[in-house]
């Protein structure tokens, strides 16, 4: 067994502590790019560290919007026509493709609605963003 491979096995073992990062934006990506075992990671990271989860909320929210309007836009200067930055194109573009209008919509719209759930009390923010990767998946 080599170095590397004691090490590795360490890590994975819990023997040696690897603190939770934050992992928020890693977290939305993941789920734009519709790979849910890595998004319940991320998320979990998120958790670990005390992240809000209305910050989680919200990025998710804006960065399928994001998606949304890159997806749909017909010029060749989205930047002009949609008023996105440069890094908010190029992050969305990674995640293009990967669902279709009404999916993203139906993201948009369970992103909204949890969030007034949890400042009206009906919704639990512990629970809520898993329960946003549960209905969405």
């Amino acid at each position: 067994m080599t170095y590397d491979d004691a090490f590795k096995y360490l890590v994975e073992t819990g023997a040696i502590y690897t603190p939770p990062r934050d992992a928020v934006f890693d977290f939305v990506k993941a789920v734009l790019q519709n790979k849910p075992k890595l998004a319940y990671e991320l998320l979990q990271d998120c958790k670990e560290i005390g992240e809000a989860t209305l910050i989680i909320i919200s990025n998710l929210y804006n960065s399928t919007k994001w998606v949304y309007q890159v997806q749909n836009c017909k010029s060749k200067d989205i930047e002009k026509s949609t008023g996105l930055t440069y890094w908010q194109i190029k992050n969305a573009k990674e995640c293009v493709g990967r669902f279709n209008n009404e999916d993203l919509e139906y993201l948009m719209r369970l992103c909204q609605n949890i969030e007034v759930r949890i400042k009206q009390g009906k919704i639990e923010e512990q629970i809520a963003v898993d329960y946003i990767l549960a209905k969405f998946y």
